[in-house]
Parts: C-alpha cells; sequence; structure tokens
C-alpha cells in the first residue's frame, strides 16, 4: 500500500524496541528499590525529629519502611511487632486529651513510687509531631528522586539501542 500521509516516520521500530526493553526494567522489585530510595531521606528526618519527643527511645528505633507486596507501595512510619516497638507512636504525633486511668481488676489500685489510688488523672500530653513534618520536608525531594531514578532507566534504554 502507498503512503498516502505525505510524510514518513522514522524510527518507530527503535522506540517500540526501547518501550518493550523498558517493561523488565521496571519490575516489582526495582519499583520497590527505588521507592526505598527515594523514601530515606524522609527516614532520617522522622528519626532526627522523634527522638526529641521519644524518652524511651523505642518509636525513633522503629521508624522505617514496609514494603506492601499486595500493591507493590512502601510505608513509612514506625513499625509494630518483630522486634519494634512503635506502638505509642501516634500518641507523640497527635498528643493525648486529659483523661482518668482505672484500674484494671475491681477494686484493684494503680500503683507508682509516690502511692496507690484506684484511678488518677491524667494531665494529657502536647502533640510533639515528628512524621508530618518530616514528609512536609522531604515530599518533593522524595518525588525528585523517583523522578530521576526513572529518567536513567529510561534514558539508559534509548542509549542501549540508539548507539
Amino acid at each position: 500500500m502507498a503512503n498516502t500521509s505525505g510524510f514518513t516516520i522514522k524510527g518507530i521500530e527503535e522506540l517500540s524496541q526501547v518501550l518493550n526493553g523498558l517493561s523488565g526494567k521496571f519490575g516489582d522489585q526495582k519499583v520497590n528499590e527505588i521507592l526505598r530510595k527515594a523514601a530515606a531521606p524522609m527516614v532520617r528526618e522522622a528519626k532526627r525529629l522523634s527522638s526529641n519527643a521519644d524518652v524511651t527511645g523505642e518509636t525513633t528505633k522503629s521508624i522505617g519502611i514496609v514494603a506492601n507486596r499486595s500493591n507493590n507501595s512502601i510505608t513509612v512510619g514506625p513499625r509494630r511487632g518483630n522486634g519494634f516497638k512503635g506502638y505509642h507512636a501516634h500518641l507523640l504525633e497527635y498528643g493525648t486529651a486529659p483523661h482518668i486511668i482505672k484500674a484494671k481488676a475491681a477494686g484493684g489500685l494503680l500503683r507508682w513510687a509516690g502511692g496507690a489510688a484506684p484511678q488518677v488523672q491524667h494531665p494529657g500530653s502536647a502533640a510533639q509531631p515528628f512524621m508530618r513534618p518530616a514528609f512536609d520536608a522531604t515530599g518533593t525531594g522524595m518525588v525528585e528522586s523517583i523522578k530521576d531514578q526513572c529518567r536513567e532507566i529510561i534514558e539508559s534504554g534509548f542509549k542501549s539501542v540508539y548507539k
């Protein structure tokens, strides 16, 4: 069949070859690697910020990256279980309202160094956020890191075809 459009596009086969070759370079493992590398600065910043409020150090130690294999994503934040003890991280991040703490057993007492009582009034605690400020400080850099890493993979794909 004759070309009736009046112009010819050259390089379509090469472009197709590059795009087909990229699918193997963006597998689940590579995507996870890209996301982890981009999130590393946020983990460092969250650990730095949480260390000011974390008396026990357990929340700071627990901050890290968890891979969500079901949807090929990651979560950055305090981890719980498997040796990590970030169970009270939300209390540091958001604070607590004043509240009453009661003994668990009927007729039981809460004991502390200064005495014992069936209930005590907890004064609450102010929020000492660390995750949101860490995201605010590093979010733009994470997106740029992901873009740069993907760009490198795509450019290397083109370079291998267009030598």
